[in-house]
C-alpha cells in the first residue's frame, strides 16, 4: 500500500509549492463545510434535498440537473448513488457536480466507480477535478471508471482519460492514477456501443448494473441500469429516443431518469437529431412501464435570444404536461441536490412549489 503522503510531500511532485498544496486543501475543507447555497438557489428546492446518507437505505441524489448553455444557475449532468449511507457511485460529472458534491456532504474518498455515458463537456468536464482532489487528498484505493468505447470521431474512455492523465497528456502531474502498481489508480472499463444490446457491467455492493448504447448523434452513449435488493433505477443519457428497445432495458424501473433538454414545441431545433423532445423520451418511459419519471439534464436560453422557446426551461410546466399527456405515472422536474429515498421505504423528495 502507497504511504500516506503529507501536503509537503505532494507539492514539489504537482510542481506549484507548499503554499499552493496547503491552499488546495484548506480548499476542499472549506467547500465540505460550506452552506449549500445551491439548494437555496436552485428553482424548486426543498429542506429534502440534503438528507442523503442520514440512514442506510439506499437513494439517489441529484448533483447535476442542467446542461450545456444556460441551465438556470444547476450544475450540469451528474447522480450520485448512496449506498449503506455512503456515497458509492457517481454517474456522469459534468460541471458544477464535484461542488455540489462536497455540497451534499459526500466524501469522495468513499466512490467506488465513476460511470460515463459519453464524452461531451457537459458529463465529464469535473472528471479531472475530482481526480486531483483524491491525489492531493492520499486516496490508497483504486477508483473504477466506467464508460463507452469510442469511433472515429469521439475517443474511447480509455484513450479519453490517457489524454488527460497519461506522461504526455493534458494533466502530466497526475500520471500515477494511469500506473496499477500506485495504491490510488484508475481501473478503466470500456463498453462496447454495438449491437445495441443489454450488458451486464459489474456487481458492486450488492447493486448489479448493466449498460445499453443509446443514439445520441456521433457520440458513443451508454444508459445505465442499477438494479438492488428492493429498487431500480434507470439513467436514459442523452438520447434521440428513437431506439424502443430502450424501453426493454427500463422495463419495470422504480425511477426512469430522462434528459428532456428541448421544449415540446422544440421540434423545429437542430437538437431534436440527437436530444429527442419530451414526447418521444415520454412514450419510451409508457413502453417501459416505468413507476417514476425523472425529467433532466435542462437547458434554456437567456430571454429574448433567438430559439430560446425551443428548450425545456422556457416553460417547465408545459414540459411536465407533454410529458403526463403519454406517460400515465408520476413525474417529477430535478432539481440539484435533491435526495431521492430508494428502496421498500421510498419517500419522494419532490420540489413543493415545481409544477
Amino acid at each position: 500500500m502507497r504511504s500516506k503522503r503529507s501536503c509537503g510531500s505532494a507539492a514539489p511532485r504537482i510542481g506549484h509549492g507548499l503554499a499552493v498544496c496547503l491552499g488546495l486543501a484548506a480548499t476542499l475543507t472549506a467547500a465540505r463545510e460550506a452552506v449549500p447555497t445551491s439548494v437555496r438557489q436552485t428553482p424548486g428546492a426543498s429542506s429534502h434535498a440534503r438528507v442523503c446518507g442520514r440512514d442506510l437505505r439506499p437513494a439517489l441524489q441529484v448533483l447535476g440537473s442542467g446542461g450545456p448553455l444556460n441551465g438556470g444557475g444547476r450544475a450540469s449532468t451528474s447522480y450520485l448513488l448512496w449506498l449503506s449511507g455512503r456515497p458509492a457511485i457517481i454517474v456522469d460529472v459534468g460541471p458544477g457536480s464535484i461542488v455540489n458534491l462536497a455540497r451534499a456532504n459526500a466524501d469522495p474518498g468513499d466512490i467506488d466507480a465513476v460511470l460515463i455515458s459519453h464524452d461531451h463537456p457537459d458529463h465529464v468536464s469535473d472528471l479531472p477535478g475530482l481526480v486531483w482532489d483524491e491525489d492531493v487528498l492520499n486516496r490508497d484505493r483504486t477508483l473504477l471508471v466506467v464508460g463507452p468505447a469510442g469511433n472515429d470521431t469521439f475517443p474511447g474512455i480509455r484513450s479519453f482519460i490517457g489524454r488527460l492523465f497519461g506522461s504526455a497528456g493534458a494533466f502530466p502531474f497526475v500520471q500515477t492514477v494511469m500506473r496499477p502498481e500506485a495504491a490510488f489508480h484508475l481501473d478503466i472499463r470500456e463498453i462496447s456501443v454495438s449491437p445495441a444490446q443489454r450488458m451486464p457491467v459489474m456487481k458492486l455492493r450488492g447493486v448489479q448494473i448493466s449498460a445499453y448504447p443509446v443514439p445520441h448523434g456521433k457520440a458513443p452513449t451508454l444508459a445505465y441500469r442499477f438494479d438492488g435488493a428492493d429498487f431500480s433505477v434507470v439513467f436514459g443519457a442523452d438520447q434521440s429516443g428513437t431506439d424502443p428497445g430502450f424501453s426493454t432495458f427500463a422495463r419495470s424501473t422504480d425511477i426512469l431518469v430522462l434528459h428532456t433538454a428541448l421544449s415540446p414545441s422544440g421540434a423545429g431545433h437542430p437538437f431534436v437529431r440527437v436530444i429527442g423532445l419530451p414526447q418521444q423520451l415520454a412514450k419510451l418511459a409508457a413502453d417501459a412501464g416505468a413507476k417514476r419519471v425523472v425529467l433532466s439534464h435542462l437547458m434554456g436560453l437567456p430571454a429574448g435570444r433567438p430559439l430560446a422557446g425551443d428548450f425545456a426551461l422556457a416553460d417547465s410546466a408545459a414540459l411536465v404536461r407533454a410529458v403526463r399527456s403519454i406517460y400515465l405515472g408520476e413525474v417529477s422536474v430535478a432539481f440539484d441536490l435533491e435526495c431521492l429515498p430508494l428502496g421498500a421505504h421510498d419517500i419522494h423528495a419532490t420540489a413543493p412549489d415545481g409544477p
